[in-house]
């Protein structure tokens, strides 16, 4: 038994280890391919998919070894708190500022197949949805949407990027922004609380 769990690890590990490369390492982003990881961990396609049945499942493996790897990671410290959440305009900032390069190879991986990291937007969608309960389906996800755009580490080199701004001048316009978007989410909540 332990000697099975034993190439489990191994063979998921090598998988992770291979796209960890194509995505943040040498090799090209654009051709994360789940047959190109499986070629480059040494397994076949088949073995890939039942260690990880879709790319999504995939990419979000992936970015949690990214994040294990970090010494701090931005959503362990906001994922529990909605309020945490919403005043981390700083924490994203800097964190965007530290792992620019990756974040835009990663970027290149997500437009190219099509498949965005989910995890962080499912853990962000309950607290959203703890806080603001009152809201419709439709209103709720589209609000949600906004608001973690902006609340987004990729955004944050966007506009520094584009912009040209320092993080402090990025998270001093994420603040500004925040206020009447929860402000205006706040009142529909309590409207439709009624």
């Amino acid at each position: 038994m332990v000697k099975r769990t034993n190439q489990i690890d191994r063979t998921r590990n090598a998988i992770i280890d291979a796209a960890t490369d194509m995505v943040f390492g040498t090799a090209d982003p654009t051709e994360f391919t789940m047959q190109n990881v499986a070629d480059a961990a040494g397994v076949s396609h088949r073995t890939l998919y039942r260690y990880f049945p879709s790319r999504k499942y995939l990419i979000n493996a992936l970015g949690a070894a990214y994040d294990e790897r970090l010494e701090t990671d931005i959503a362990d410290t906001v994922r529990d708190s909605f309020d945490a959440w919403t005043s981390s305009a700083v924490q994203l900032a800097d964190f965007g500022s530290l792992t620019e390069t990756d974040l835009i190879r990663s970027m290149a991986v997500t437009i190219a197949g099509g498949e965005w990291r989910t995890d962080r937007d499912d853990a962000y969608w309950a607290l959203f949805r703890d806080e603001f309960p009152h809201l419709d389906e439709q209103t709720a996800r589209e609000d949600f949407a906004v608001l973690r755009s902006i609340l987004w580490s990729m955004q944050t080199v966007f506009m520094r990027q584009r912009f040209d701004l320092t993080p402090a001048q990025v998270a001093s316009g994420i603040d500004r922004a925040l206020k009447p978007l929860l402000s205006g989410i706040r009142r529909r909540d309590h409207e439709a609380r009624k």
